[in-house]
């Protein structure tokens, strides 16, 4: 009997009141093997555009991949089909879940592009059909399939650079109560195994972070470097409730992969950028803690945000000043004012000279001497004499900040984003060694 290697994407099965991609995911890949069919590689988990204004929360999209019987591909295809129509949140319009099946071979280069803009910019559906119709790729469409977009890109995406992350699901009866999971152990699971896993915990806030805060069928997740790192982590938190199943997908997670460098004047709606340019502006912070500042390239000016949440790398942006050159890494969304890139990462380059004015000293009595009033130069106090306005001295200042990497904090840090602590050694990162963690 013959067998063929299946590529089965699902995405846009939830909703702001509950369900999860991941999850939908799950169960679709224990039906399979219930089916008799084989695992070819572990579920794949793509985080796509993060900036997309129809993501629910993360933007996750999930693909399948499983050897398959010849006789039994359309059974597959047909169970995935009714796994999504029993789990997916309906009563949302914003709720449209796709389906998409790939027969194995290589990617084709035009859907391995469509994927990679799917996790970088905005794609329209139409596209996502024609390319689906063009290339033999079964789909299915519910409440208008917007879903399918992100189905399509999960089964064309080539996870080359990718982290793991080991799941652990909630029993249906606990789903939208309070996730009962020993704090204290997270924090020693962080201890041990630290530099293997990441993001288990935001010590700038003092938050767990392997628990999610909406309701959905999520009890817990570890991202680890290995499979093997993933699940022995999950294995050390202590869980106070049902585990119903666990489940590791092999990620874009903590990649980068959503950033391209662009000019300012190459920026548009939703994208995701890495700009590299002179701050021409002095920082603001309005109500909220939140600082703004602009950014210059040469073809263009922009506004770059660090929201209060990002911590450290707001505290960084506020001590900016006109002339420092840096490159401003992330999301970029269209505001009233114009397109705002809101901060991820932010990486110092070259630090200008911060000068100010005083007074000139006394010759004779070395002492500061005092002002005259406007335009009437100085005189010192002790002596009497009198200096010009000319003879002010040019005082260099010491900057509060050092060139390097900044990031944000962990809490709102997004999926895509790499923290430092997994950057390759060997470029300057804010206070010490680190690298530059995009393309």
């Amino acid at each position: 009997m013959g067998y063929r290697v299946l590529h089965i994407g699902v995405d846009d099965t939830d909703s702001k009141g509950g369900m999860c991609t991941t999850y939908v995911g799950a169960v679709a890949r224990d039906r399979l093997l219930s089916l008799g069919l084989e695992e070819a590689d572990y579920p794949s988990l793509v985080r796509l555009n993060p900036n997309c204004p129809f993501k629910t929360r993360g933007n996750a999209a999930v693909a399948l991949h499983m050897r398959c019987p010849a006789t039994l591909v359309d059974e597959a295809f047909k169970a995935v089909v009714e796994v999504v129509e029993e789990l997916y949140e309906r009563g949302y319009g914003d709720t449209q879940p796709g389906v998409a099946m790939r027969l194995g071979g290589s990617t084709p280069e035009e859907l391995r592009g469509f994927a990679y803009r799917a996790v970088t910019e905005l794609v329209e559906l139409d596209e996502a059909l024609n390319l689906a119709e063009r290339h033999n790729i079964r789909i299915h469409r519910i409440n208008g399939g917007r879903g399918v977009i992100g189905a399509l890109a999960a089964v064309s995406y080539e996870l080359g650079e990718h982290t793991f992350e080991a799941i652990a699901y909630r029993t249906r009866d606990n789903w939208g109560t309070v996730r009962r999971v020993d704090r204290q152990s997270v924090f020693e699971m962080d201890r041990i195994t630290r530099g293997r896993t990441f993001d288990n915990v935001d010590y700038e806030a003092g938050e767990v972070r392997v628990t999610p805060h909406t309701p959905c069928p999520v009890l817990a997740g570890v991202r680890a470097l290995t499979a093997e790192d993933a699940l022995r982590g999950l294995g050390m938190i202590r869980f106070l409730e049902p585990v119903e199943r666990v489940v590791v997908y092999r990620t874009n997670q903590a990649t980068d992969k959503h950033l391209t460098a662009r000019r300012i004047e190459e920026l548009k709606p939703y994208v995701n950028a890495v700009v590299e340019g002179v701050v021409s502006s002095r920082p603001s912070t309005i109500k909220g803690g939140h600082v703004f500042f602009k950014l210059s390239d040469g073809t263009g000016e922009v506004v770059c945000a660090a929201y209060e949440p990002t911590k450290t790398l707001k505290k960084i942006a506020k001590q900016l000043i006109p002339g420092d050159r840096v490159k401003a890494m992330g999301g970029v969304k269209p505001k009233p004012e114009g397109l705002t890139l809101n901060l991820e990462k932010l990486e110092i380059l070259e630090l200008a000279e911060l000068t100010v004015e005083k007074p000139p000293v006394c010759e004779s009595c070395n002492r500061t001497m005092k002002s005259r009033g406007r335009g009437r130069g100085y005189e010192c106090w002790g002596c009497g004499s009198v200096k010009g306005d000319a003879e002010r001295r040019i005082v260099k200042l010491e900057r509060g900040v050092r060139p390097g990497i900044y990031e944000a904090a962990a809490s709102a840090r997004r999926h895509l984003s790499k923290p430092l602590e997994l950057c390759i050694r060997g470029v300057k990162r804010g206070g010490g060694e680190g690298s530059a963690c995009y393309d």
